[in-house]
C-alpha cells in the first residue's frame, strides 16, 4: 500500500529520492509519468515516486501536470504527498507547490529548501549556495534555467496560473 507520493520535476530528482527509501529497504517504485491504471502499482509499493517532468515547462503546464497528479494521489488515498524541487531552486517552484495546495485541498504545504549536507542553507528567507546568494551562484549564470533571485518569498511569488487558486501563504 502507498503511504508516499513524491512528486519531482526531473528523472534525477526522481531517482536521488527514491533511492534513499530503497536504502533503508522500504519498497519503492520510480514512474517516469504518472501510473496509467492503479494495477501498475506493485501492491507492496510504500512509497511512490513520479517524474512529472515539470521544470522545463511553461509554469502554466507544469502547474496543471502537478495539480493531476496530486488530484489523482488524494482520489487513491495517498496519506502524504511530498514535492521534491531542485535544491538550486529551478524550475516552477511557486506554480507546483501551489498546485500541490489546490490539487490536495489542503490549507497548508510546508516548504524546506535547504541542504545543508552539500552547503545550500535558506536564513531568514534567502537562499545560498555555499556561502553565496542563490542568484549570484552558478545556478544564476546557468544558461538554460538561471535562478535570478536569492529570496524564497520572491521565488515564490513566480506563479504564472490562469484558474483562482488559495494563495500560498509563506512563512519562514
Amino acid at each position: 500500500m502507498v503511504k508516499l507520493l513524491i512528486i519531482a520535476d526531473d528523472f534525477t530528482g526522481a531517482l536521488d529520492t527514491g533511492i534513499q527509501f530503497v536504502n533503508k529497504g522500504i519498497a519503492t517504485q520510480v514512474f517516469t509519468k504518472m501510473p496509467e491504471a492503479i494495477g501498475d502499482i506493485d501492491e507492496t509499493t510504500e512509497v511512490l515516486v513520479i517524474d512529472s517532468e515539470t521544470r522545463p515547462m511553461p509554469a502554466a503546464k507544469a502547474y496543471d501536470a502537478v495539480k493531476n497528479i496530486t488530484g489523482w494521489a488524494k482520489a487513491i488515498k495517498i496519506p502524504i504527498i511530498f514535492k521534491k524541487t531542485d535544491s538550486a531552486l529551478r524550475g516552477n517552484i511557486g506554480s507546483e507547490l501551489q498546485a500541490v495546495l489546490d490539487g490536495s485541498r489542503h490549507d497548508k504545504v510546508y516548504f524546506l529548501p535547504g541542504y545543508p549536507k552539500i552547503d545550500r542553507c535558506t536564513v531568514n528567507g534567502t537562499h545560498y549556495i555555499q556561502g553565496q546568494l542563490l542568484e549570484k551562484s552558478v545556478f544564476g549564470q546557468d544558461p538554460f534555467e538561471p535562478v535570478k533571485m536569492s529570496y524564497i518569498p520572491d521565488i515564490l511569488s513566480l506563479i504564472h496560473i490562469s484558474e483562482p487558486t488559495r494563495h500560498l501563504r509563506i512563512s519562514y
